[in-house]
């Protein structure tokens, strides 16, 4: 999970900023009124190296009429020196109509709603993060000199705040420590007609992308804080047919990333994939489509209006059509986000590059029965293993699965090491969980 901190230090400068730049929140929020230019504004002091200046995208022009984007960056002027009336209308080529220093780049990818965007200096230059990667935004600066944060509001982008750093899930253990109960298990908040006993156990398969683990018995995905992704692809162990359906809620969001992350349907055998995983494309899942199998994919079904803890249900019609609902439709209305062929099972997939980061799988309900694969004795009610009397709240760490209570942890450590039951492999770490 990612959220900003509640104490940043940097605010805008509230005497030198663009004519069409309106300051709010305490100088912490600012917004371009009209017009496409005369957005430039600047840090309300001097940026340390290697001090990140965070800023979280608020509003964003959608209706096409601007071309050009936000530029950011560093200049070598005090704002105080400068005069609100010398500012050019763009940040580029020049800030100031006066000579000023400055090492700036226009940011021309596609922005989103709630994206943080992270930038900085070194002694190797100026550089942004987005999406998980770091990019230059100029080399062979002068780090030497006093720098001020810049940030030109211009075009598609409207508003713009500071926030603190990020706080991101780095591990399981603060993953688990978050919720302090079973993720999986938590109750449904907005598909509350649906009646649990309806719902059928469902897993991931346990073949996916390095970057991924797997917790509570194959029921939970989490990506780990990592620079750069290689197939983040994680596959339902389900064979959806027209009819079915089935329920995820999403645990943790990383607002580094502009795109929530892509979700597709394939009717190519399962075990053909997973047997050859290092033939799925690395970075595009969209290369997918090329392949002799028939595969569906979508990188625009979830947006920006992501929260933790919402809730998805994807539906397999009779005509071939899935639908997907967010929120039992609080949020937006149900809508189509594959077609096919509905005389051939689907089997649904996701590609875990964005916002995305963890989600856990609520269940499916279905019209054939749905045999799970995940390895090992599974719970029984949520009972510890040894006594059957008080719940299994000890997660083993890292592979996330639930065996035994708190009270009888001892006796099976004394016996048996700390070896998983369940999986057969060692654990690291004990975390307990209240129970449901």
């Amino acid at each position: 999970m990612a959220k900003e901190s509640s104490n940043p230090t940097t605010y805008f400068h509230q005497k030198t900023f663009g004519q069409n730049i309106r300051l709010d929140h305490n100088a912490l929020r600012a917004t371009r009124n009209t017009s496409f230019d005369h957005g430039i504004t600047f840090t309300n002091k001097q940026i340390k190296i290697n001090e990140r200046i965070h800023m979280k995208i608020v509003d964003i022009d959608e209706s096409g009429q601007w071309l050009g984007s936000l530029a950011i960056g560093f200049v070598q002027t005090n704002p105080d020196n400068i005069q609100s009336r010398d500012l050019c209308k763009s940040a580029m080529p020049n800030i100031c109509q006066k000579t000023v220093v400055s090492y700036v780049k226009r940011i021309f990818d596609k922005l989103t709603r709630n994206t943080v965007i992270t930038f900085y200096y070194n002694q190797e230059g100026a550089f942004y993060m987005l999406d998980g990667n770091e990019q230059d935004i100029c080399k062979n600066i002068d780090f030497k000199s006093p720098m001020w944060g810049v940030i030109d509001l211009y075009g598609n982008v409207k508003s713009a705040i500071l926030v603190g750093p990020l706080n991101t899930i780095a591990d399981s253990r603060a993953f688990f420590i978050k919720y302090n109960q079973q993720p999986d298990k938590l109750p449904l908040q907005y598909f509350t007609k649906v009646n649990p006993a309806n719902l059928q156990p469902v897993t991931f398969h346990e073949v996916h992308g390095p970057e991924l683990d797997l917790y509570c018995q194959n029921a939970v995905v989490f990506r780990k804080n990592v620079r750069k992704l290689s197939r983040p692809y994680i596959f339902l162990d389900f064979p959806m047919k027209p009819g079915d359906e089935f329920y995820i809620r999403i645990l943790s969001l990383d607002f580094n990333y502009r795109k929530p992350g892509v979700i597709g349907f394939t009717t190519a055998q399962l075990p053909d994939i997973l047997n050859h995983f290092e033939r799925l494309p690395a970075d595009d899942p969209m290369a997918l489509c090329d392949r002799p199998e028939f595969w569906v994919i979508n990188e625009d079904a979830f947006d920006e209006t992501l929260n933790e803890l919402d809730e998805f249900h994807f539906s397999y019609e009779k005509n071939g059509d899935i639908s997907m609902s967010h929120n039992n439709g609080s949020k937006s209305p149900t809508k189509t986000i594959a077609c096919g062929d509905p005389s051939r099972p689907f089997h649904p997939f996701f590609f875990l590059n964005g916002r995305i980061m963890s989600f856990s799988l609520i269940g499916p309900i279905s019209v054939t029965k749905v045999r799970p694969t995940a390895p090992g004795p599974k719970e029984d009610d949520g009972l510890c293993q040894l006594c059957s009397d008080a719940p299994a709240n000890c997660v083993m760490i890292p592979c996330g699965h639930l065996f035994f209570c708190s009270d009888c942890r001892t006796d099976f450590e004394v016996k048996f090491k700390k070896h998983c039951p369940i999986c057969r492999l060692d654990y690291t770490d004990v975390i307990e969980i209240q129970s449901d």
